[in-house]
C-alpha cells in the first residue's frame, strides 16, 4: 500500500503547571522530514494548536475573601474553573503558577495570607472549584488580583460557562505590534 499522507498529530503538550517549559517545535518540525527522505511525495501532516496559542492569555481575577479552611490559606477569588479551565486547574494537587499584584491603599484593613502558600478557589459550589492549591503567594491579600497563565488554549473554551448562571469574565485583546487594545 502507497501512502500519500501521515498525520504525525496534535495535542502537543502544554504544561501548565511549568508554562515556563514550552514544547519543542523546532526539534518536533524536523522530525517529519526524515519519513518523506524515505518516501518521496509523502505529505507530513500536523496539528500543533495549544502549543502555539497556549501561551498567549492569561487570566486575572481578584482575590474576594481570605480565610483558613483545615489549617490551610485559603482565597476565594472572583472567577474560578468557570473562566479558566486547565490541566492543572482540573487536577486535584494543582500547583497552576499564578503571579499577584496589590491593590491601592483601601481605608479598612485587608485580611492577608500568613503562610507561603494558598489554596485559590474560585465562586462556585464545588471543591473541584480550585484554580491553584499551594500556590506561592506569601501576604495575599483581599483586593488583590491574581493572574494565571498559560491561558491561551482551552482555558476559556473547555470552562463549564454559566455554571449556576455566573457572570462571563471581560475579555481584553492585547496587539504589542500596534499597541492598540481591543475589548470581547
Amino acid at each position: 500500500m502507497r501512502l500519500a499522507e501521515v498525520n504525525a498529530g496534535g495535542g502537543m503538550t502544554v504544561d501548565c503547571a511549568r508554562p515556563e517549559r514550552r514544547f519543542d517545535r523546532a526539534a518536533y518540525g524536523a522530525g517529519p522530514a526524515r519519513p518523506t527522505e524515505a518516501h518521496p511525495g509523502l505529505t507530513p501532516r500536523m496539528e500543533p494548536g495549544r502549543a502555539l496559542t497556549g501561551y498567549c492569555g492569561w487570566y486575572v481575577t481578584e482575590v474576594l475573601e481570605v480565610k483558613e479552611s483545615h489549617g490551610e490559606d485559603s482565597r476565594w477569588s472572583g472567577g474560578g474553573t468557570h473562566h479558566l479551565r486547565t490541566p492543572a486547574t482540573r487536577a486535584t494537587t494543582s500547583r497552576a503558577p499564578c503571579r499577584r499584584w496589590r491593590t491601592g491603599r483601601t481605608p479598612w484593613p485587608r485580611p492577608a495570607a500568613r503562610g507561603g502558600e494558598v489554596t485559590l478557589a474560585g465562586r462556585l459550589c464545588t471543591p473541584k472549584d480550585t484554580l491553584a492549591r499551594r500556590a506561592p503567594a506569601p501576604g495575599l491579600r483581599a483586593g488583590d488580583r491574581v493572574a494565571f497563565s498559560p491561558a491561551g488554549a482551552y482555558a476559556w473554551n473547555i470552562s463549564h460557562h454559566d455554571f449556576l448562571m455566573h457572570p462571563r469574565p471581560g475579555f481584553r485583546f492585547l496587539d504589542e505590534a500596534l499597541g492598540e487594545t481591543g475589548e470581547g
